[in-house]
């Protein structure tokens, strides 16, 4: 099975929007007093298991479930935690519109690792997107006066979490076709589920005495990650074209500039308070990232 064009461009930029929907959502979690670790646990627990329904499906790629492919499955389920390990820690030292354009790193270490490990042809208009998608991040970055070493955090971690997640797309669509999404999938996003119980002994204080209402910004953050990462398991599985996948998913960075402006307010996000330098900077960087998407549409 393949996915059409139409679709395969859709997937990845719907999951991008979905993406900066869900980091202002948990970032109002963690503002509410819960904390990186047990708002960490509650997304990955709700994300494992809404993957445990891929069983339910065939999607007619089924492999055999030998000890190797099995290994396969539970090794990217770990690099994907300790992705989602470090954007917790973008998201709640940082601010919304400075950690996720920072994640957007990630397409440029899908560019080189795919080169390097797959020998996937990069055309020129992929390597053209990919170094003006780099340089959008820089621009949509925030401002780095107001706090520097906060925003060096933000760095840090964001670029942790974009080299983990990118090593986590190669690897799936070098070793999904081993089990088949529908087996490769739960496996990965269940052994996610198990690695977060490694989170328990960093907890602020007992998971059940979260506020109701933080609880729900948890669930509703969970399920709207676990959606945009459907959809990226769909592209870069049955798209085959892991590189271009991560280019239109960089939209992320625009939506999540976008969203806290108008938005943002909605959720008690105060970053849009910026001035109108840091405002253009961040347009000259959506407007650089719309083409690099351009480029790489067909």
């Amino acid at each position: 099975m393949t996915l059409d064009p139409t679709t395969a461009t859709l997937l990845p930029l719907l999951s991008g929007f979905g993406y900066a929907v869900a980091a202002i959502i948990l970032k109002r979690a963690t503002e509410a007093g819960a904390g990186p670790w047990r708002i960490g646990f509650v997304v990955n627990m709700t994300m494992g298991a809404l993957f445990q329904s891929f069983w339910f499906f065939d999607d007619g790629q089924g492999g055999t479930f030998t000890f190797i492919a099995v290994l396969h499955a539970l090794i990217v389920g770990a690099i994907f935690f300790a992705g989602q390990y470090f954007t917790f820690l973008a998201l709640s030292r940082g601010d919304v519109s400075v950690a996720t354009p920072v994640l957007g790193a990630k397409v440029l270490f899908v560019a080189f690792l795919a080169a390097l490990t797959m020998g996937q042809a990069l055309t020129p208009a992929i390597w053209a997107a990919t170094v003006m998608t780099c340089v959008a991040m820089i621009l949509l970055s925030g401002e780095w006066r107001a706090d520097r070493e906060r925003a060096l955090r933000s760095l840090l971690y964001g670029g942790l979490a974009a080299f983990l997640f990118a090593s986590s797309d190669i690897l799936t669509q070098r070793w999904v076709g081993e089990l088949g999404m529908t087996h490769f999938a739960p496996l990965a996003f269940g052994a996610m589920l198990m690695y977060s119980w490694l989170l328990v002994p960093k907890f602020s204080a007992p998971l059940f005495a979260l506020p109701r209402r933080t609880l729900l910004w948890a669930l509703m953050g969970g399920s709207l990650l676990w959606l945009q990462c459907l959809g990226m398991v769909l592209a870069i599985s049955l798209a085959h074209e892991v590189t271009r996948t991560n280019i239109l998913y960089n939209t992320r960075g625009l939506w999540s500039v976008v969203l806290v402006w108008v938005v943002g307010h909605w959720f008690g996000n105060v970053e849009r308070s910026v001035g109108r330098a840091v405002m253009t900077r961040r347009l000259l960087g959506a407007a650089i990232l719309l083409g690099a998407v351009f480029l790489v549409r067909r």
